[in-house]
């Protein structure tokens, strides 16, 4: 009995407490770098913290769950340079697969609102459009500009060929039509990254 009880008192003594680094509040940065890291002004990424908190707030039994901000900046971060997880980990006191969770965390969080958010114009809206395109070139009937982008994705494992693009790179080809204040109103998210332009354009 004597023994067990001084097992049980080394393994306690031996266990390794969760080790956190220092955080710095990254929000504490001045705006112009907020927009060059994170592509978002300080009052939209709190916005957003606010809006993915029921989502990302977890009950943990351990003391220190990565708050809800660490979670979305790490998400901004990776979505606005495609830099690798270890490089973002560093920049947050967070180790890899943490910040992997939190991307993932935060990119379900997102889509399971897209619709929210991201939806093609009712007649009304249109007409606004119109209107708005009109003030800035004074050309008629525009509710939308459309382009193309190539989002960088690891090489899948099947039809991988299909996804190099132009550049070289694995990518998707996604098609996205904005209004005249810069808001996507619809995206495609389908093709390839071989896929040109026009066939999408179709």
């Amino acid at each position: 009995m004597a023994a067990a009880l001084m097992l049980r008192e080394n393994d306690r003594f031996f266990r390794r407490e969760r080790v956190f680094l220092d955080r710095y509040n990254p929000l504490d940065r001045p705006d112009d770098f907020l927009l060059r890291a994170y592509r978002f002004p300080r009052h939209k990424i709190i916005e957003l913290c606010n809006e993915l908190r029921p989502d990302l707030e977890k009950a943990t039994l351990r003391s220190h769950s990565i708050p809800v901000e660490l979670q979305v900046l790490s998400a901004l971060r990776f979505y606005a340079s495609g830099s690798f997880q270890n490089v973002i980990g560093d920049v947050f006191g967070l180790s890899q697969p943490s910040i992997s969770r939190c991307i993932n965390d935060v990119t379900d969080a997102l889509v399971r609102r897209i619709n929210q958010y991201i939806k093609f114009p009712d007649e009304a809206e249109r007409r606004t459009n119109k209107s708005d395109f009109y003030k800035i070139a004074h050309f008629p009937n525009v509710v939308g500009v459309i382009d193309g982008t190539h989002i960088p994705i690891k090489a899948p494992n099947d039809n991988e060929y299909q996804y190099v693009n132009r550049k070289t790179f694995h990518s998707i080809n996604v098609q996205c039509v904005c209004d005249a204040n810069f808001k996507i109103i619809n995206a495609v998210f389908r093709w390839p990254g071989s896929t040109h332009d026009f066939l999408y354009l179709e």
